[in-house]
């Protein structure tokens, strides 16, 4: 007898229904999952934008800070030269997240609360605060004094 090998259709078959059964199993969950990485993922991208603007300020020896629309749920990063000077396009937060409670100081010029940051990389106290349509939320707390920005 000759040794054949390869799968037959029914064993192909078999293997077809256990990835579709599969993956009807995880498609709920990951709807569930979805509203909590979006918050994980909004949150981290404004830390970042708000550490960028403290190295910036150090570096450049200049006041930079990120500015919060709530209404339009975006952020922008501004240079201070000579008045304020948005750098690149504003960020929007991802569907599903909102900005809840802001509470930085509003900038006369802009009209909007705005985080500042100086050369000896101290800036503005404050909280933001995102949520998800879950109602789950992240808080980012800045401490002036320190320059210190941590996600809780």
């Amino acid at each position: 007898m000759m040794n054949q090998r390869g799968v037959t259709l029914i064993e192909l078959i078999i293997v077809m229904v256990m990835i579709a059964i599969g993956a009807v199993l995880t498609a709920p969950n990951i709807g569930a999952w979805l509203p909590n990485y979006r918050l994980r993922s909004a949150t981290r991208d404004i830390v970042s934008t708000m550490r960028l603007a403290q190295m910036k300020a150090v570096s450049n020896n200049i006041q930079y800070g990120v500015a919060f629309d709530p209404d339009s749920q975006q952020y922008q990063l501004y240079r201070s030269s000579g008045g304020l000077v948005a750098e690149g396009a504003p960020s929007t937060l991802p569907m599903g997240i909102q900005f809840d409670t802001i509470t930085i100081p509003i900038d006369p010029s802009l009209s909007k609360p705005f985080s500042r940051f100086y050369a000896n990389a101290t800036g503005s106290d404050g909280n933001i605060e995102l949520k998800n349509t879950k109602g789950a939320q992240k808080t980012i707390l800045l401490s002036g004094t320190t320059g210190r920005i941590r996600v809780q």
